[in-house]
């Protein structure tokens, strides 16, 4: 495997690998990381979700993999490696390592699955890095954790709805409670537990963070996917390596056509307003598609100055229905305060998704 990279990086003098033998001299860990992913990481480093359930399952090797999000919403590889371990020390040498050739430049967030290990090395190799366990994860242990409670299928959906449509910390605090009291969880170990940690999986604490709408690890689920193509259970350590660098082209290759489709194709026409131009060519294409959805449901949305709108002077508040969406597990519609000041900067809405998913790609070209 040694010789295979050595021979990568006289294709590619930029190539960065490092390979940590065990005290015999065999294979223990290996990082690598291409020119590519270097360069996009210092544009696309504000969300990095990390992951190691892809396993080499002959060898007993997790791979793990950086993935982040282009300016086209595709998933795009940041480093990967072959792990031997799962522990501190192991997670502590792959961060470390993988942070050399990103010029020590630190995810801005990162999402991550529950383990304690991973949290510890977070903590000790990029304490500014703001974390968040996946959801999906938290989500798969529901039946288990709730099989012997009464209406267990309900309290599942209750639960979930209690995580994901809270708008204010507020409402969440307040419908936690009610739900631990009526299905009796007071005394049940892993919901007290996910309460003291409910800064790191519920959404309503990160939604002034941007996370471009994603609440689990699934972008490194759908990469896995893409290499399933190439990479099977039987392969070894060197045939891994070798396929993955097929896998990696073909999927540089999706990438360039969806450059080349931004840049060389006109989006549909939604209205004949000027700013519909320019902003064309302010997002990308699939950036400025997601912003004409965003848009579009304004004309589902009923505005009504709020009750408090004169408590600060120049500050105008209102409440936004948005008939788009369903109404929450217990019926209620979604209402949202927004309020701004017409003479300053200043614009704030308890909302945020679409500020957030946004905000990032302006001014891309």
């Amino acid at each position: 495997m040694s010789s295979f990279f050595s021979e990568m990086q006289m294709k590619d003098r930029e190539f960065y690998y490092s390979v940590d033998p065990d005290n015999a001299g065999k294979l223990w860990n290996v990082v690598w990381v291409h020119t590519y992913c270097k360069y996009v990481y210092l544009e696309f480093h504000e969300v990095v979700c990390f992951d190691t359930t892809y396993l080499v399952n002959q060898w007993c090797m997790p791979f793990a993999s950086f993935i982040g999000v282009n300016q086209h919403c595709q998933s795009i590889l940041l480093g990967c490696a072959l792990i031997t371990s799962e522990d501190i020390d192991t997670y502590k040498f792959f961060f470390t390592t993988w942070l050399c050739p990103m010029h020590g430049v630190k995810p801005t967030a990162m999402l991550t699955s529950q383990c304690e290990s991973i949290k510890a090395t977070i903590r000790q190799v990029m304490p500014e890095t703001i974390y968040r366990y996946c959801i999906w994860h938290i989500f798969t242990k529901l039946a288990y954790r709730l099989k012997r409670v009464r209406d267990h299928k309900i309290a599942r959906s209750e639960f979930k709805s209690i995580v994901l449509d809270a708008i204010t910390i507020n409402e969440f605090e307040g419908k936690w409670g009610e739900f631990i009291g009526k299905y009796g969880l007071e005394n049940r170990n892993w919901f007290s537990n996910l309460y003291l940690e409910k800064e790191k999986w519920v959404s309503v604490y990160f939604k002034h963070y941007f996370w471009f709408g994603m609440l689990s690890t699934q972008r490194c689920e759908g990469m896995h996917a893409f290499f399933d193509g190439y990479i099977n259970g039987q392969s070894s350590p060197k045939q891994f390596v070798e396929q993955y660098e097929i896998a990696v082209r073909a999927k540089y290759d999706k990438e360039l056509y969806a450059e080349n489709r931004s840049r060389y194709t006109e989006a549909g026409t939604f209205s004949g307003f000027e700013w519909k131009f320019q902003l064309q060519t302010r997002y990308t294409r699939t950036i400025y598609e997601l912003f004409m959805v965003q848009v579009q449901r304004l004309f589902h949305c009923e505005i009504s100055v709020a009750e408090d709108a004169a408590a600060l002077d120049g500050v105008e508040k209102f409440n936004i229905t948005d008939f788009s969406i369903k109404n929450d597990f217990n019926g209620n519609q979604f209402v949202y305060a927004m309020e701004y000041r017409p003479s300053g900067p200043y614009l704030d809405c308890n909302y945020k998704k679409t500020f957030n998913l946004l905000g990032l790609f302006t001014a891309i070209y």
